[in-house]
């Protein structure tokens, strides 16, 4: 606890799900947090901490990257960890989805990525190295129908972080990804709504039987944000229950029928 108190981070996508979870474990653990998103209302939900900065900006803007690093150097003194955490989701038939929709995907989910590595490395240089990390997903670790657009966004965030864990260690700055399977969020929550079978499918598929949590996320990326974490770079971590060990040839062990 006490390695992860003091840091100060950038976290995109901050005002919801993955992103806001990291935001609020960061902040209860002494840190200080850069909460980048889209509109000022949406991170409302700040008001009244001196260690969080509410930023509005696009991360698909190399100005508004740029701007969110320098604005944690110049309000608390350093940066220690970046959160790349915004995202989009994007699925749809192969013959007939507008291509509009996969620009957007690799615009928001790959390209963005890139910006914001690039945008931060002088500041983490004058810093003395840092932590990069990165929401992937566990589609990034091989197909899944109707979802090529995503699936192809994230596969390439997989192979960007450990190519720039490669590029930037001799600057001291640890780059990994973690890759969630199915969580419960604000983005989600249409499947349990809209589409109940396929929210019970997911399930299914997860050895743990259940859907993970925003926060149990939020864990994984801060640990690898922090000095904990300070021997661990070029990694892709699943969080997702189990969901990606199989072979993919069965499904896993059904849950004990339940006593009483």
């Amino acid at each position: 606890m006490t390695e992860v108190a003091g840091i100060v981070a950038v976290v995109t996508g901050a005002a919801s799900g993955i992103g806001r979870a990291t935001t609020e474990i960061i902040l209860e653990r002494g840190g200080s947090v850069i909460a980048f998103d889209t509109t000022p209302e949406s991170l409302e939900w700040l008001a009244g901490n001196d260690n969080a900065v509410p930023f509005v900006g696009d991360v698909t803007h190399p100005a508004d990257n740029r701007a969110a690093v320098v604005e944690a150097e110049r309000k608390f003194g350093r940066l220690d960890a970046l959160v790349l955490n915004a995202g989009v989701p994007a699925s749809g038939s192969i013959e007939t989805l507008d291509m509009d929709v996969f620009d957007r995907s690799i615009e928001v989910n790959l390209r963005a990525v890139v910006l914001g590595v690039r945008e931060s490395i002088p500041v983490f240089r004058r810093s003395g190295g840092g932590s990069i990390v990165i929401t992937a997903s566990a589609t990034a670790m091989g197909g899944e129908p109707n979802r090529w657009p995503y699936a192809a966004a994230k596969a390439g965030v997989v192979n960007l972080a450990k190519s720039f864990a490669l590029d930037l260690a001799n600057d001291g700055i640890r780059v990994n990804a973690v890759c969630p399977g199915p969580i419960g969020t604000g983005m989600t929550k249409r499947i349990e709504v809209n589409t109940p079978d396929r929210y019970e499918t997911l399930k299914a598929m997860v050895p743990l039987h259940r859907w993970g949590t925003a926060r149990e996320v939020g864990e994984v990326i801060s640990f690898l944000a922090s000095p904990l974490a300070s021997f661990v770079t070029g990694t892709a971590i699943p969080v997702d229950g189990g969901a990606t060990c199989g072979s993919g040839q069965t499904l896993p062990i059904p849950a004990p029928l339940a006593v009483g």
